[in-house]
């Protein structure tokens, strides 16, 4: 079965008979009545019963007429989807973000994304930024929104905002005690404290490995965890300290009550945040938007 065949059927059941559907379709009665008979030696079986006026439906022609219905509808969604798709309306985002991340930023970009693209299905990939490159370089996600400093040439990083690692202090650690919030330090200031780590993956233990191993330093370590949010929310009952991104804090301004923040002059590799894309990449509209939502001023090289 073909279009122009599941076509020419419907039209002979809507007109009534093979005569008047000849004269709708613009060809000879012959031609029409040869390719029913074609059909139906194929079929095996009459699709019409032709001594009744209307024309009408054998059993089996009951069920081809439905199955041309099912077929040409099944075509025009596809053909629809295709070109939404085409036109960037429809379709799948995949995002790689940290947990932390996603909760600061997908709740307001979400919305805007939704209304704009009803269409088009968000799924979130939630990973460390250390491994979200090499998830955006294997295809495995179209966008990684991460905290990184740009290393990899085939990757484009979109920078998003700037970013300060600091070091956060339970106000009743020595440390705190001793030095007033806010005040620049050197890392070696916070060696006889107990830290909470971030386990490897996420680069704000990336930058604390280079710090301690630059140092020689090995504080006590209370335990490692794989987020942030629960490092941070175990700073003041476990009397610890940790590094972290300054705006992972602000996040939770009720921390301010219970610890304090300091920079740290050793920290010198700039790590921000970044949207990451491959550059060979082709961005079609609601990729172009996402990005757009938190990067307004973006324009894409391709």
């Amino acid at each position: 079965m073909n279009d122009r065949q599941l076509n020419y059927m419907l039209t002979i059941l809507r007109e009534g008979s093979i005569s008047k559907a000849a004269e709708v379709l613009c060809i000879s009665q012959p031609s029409l009545s040869q390719m029913v008979r074609k059909i139906e030696n194929e079929m095996n079986a009459e699709i019409f019963t032709r001594y009744s006026n209307p024309i009408s439906l054998t059993p089996a022609g009951e069920y081809y007429i439905k199955a041309a219905h099912d077929i040409l509808n099944i075509e025009e969604n596809l053909s629809r989807a295709v070109h939404e798709i085409a036109a960037g309306s429809r379709g799948t985002l995949r995002i790689g973000i940290p947990v932390l991340r996603a909760m600061e930023i997908i709740p307001q970009v979400y919305p805007r994304f939704h209304e704009k693209y009803p269409n088009v299905k968000l799924e979130l990939i939630e990973s460390g930024s250390d491994r979200l490159e090499n998830q955006v370089l294997q295809k495995e996600v179209d966008l990684a929104c991460l905290t990184t400093a740009p290393k990899i040439n085939e990757l484009e990083y979109i920078l998003v905002a700037n970013e300060e690692t600091v070091l956060v202090a339970a106000k009743s650690t020595k440390l705190a005690h001793t030095v007033p919030a806010g005040t620049t330090i050197s890392i070696m200031d916070a060696a006889r404290e107990k830290f909470i780590y971030i386990k490897k993956g996420h680069s704000v233990r990336i930058t604390q490995d280079q710090l301690f191993a630059a140092f020689h330093l090995r504080p006590e370590r209370l335990f490692a965890t794989g987020s942030i949010e629960v490092a941070k929310r175990s700073l003041s009952p476990c009397n610890a300290v940790m590094l972290c991104p300054k705006n992972y804090i602000d996040m939770s301004p009720e921390l301010y009550d219970v610890c304090v923040t300091y920079p740290v002059k050793e920290i010198t590799q700039e790590r921000h945040f970044y949207i990451c894309r491959r550059q060979d990449q082709y961005l079609n509209g609601y990729v172009r938007d996402f990005i757009r939502i938190l990067k307004p001023d973006y324009d894409a090289k391709s």
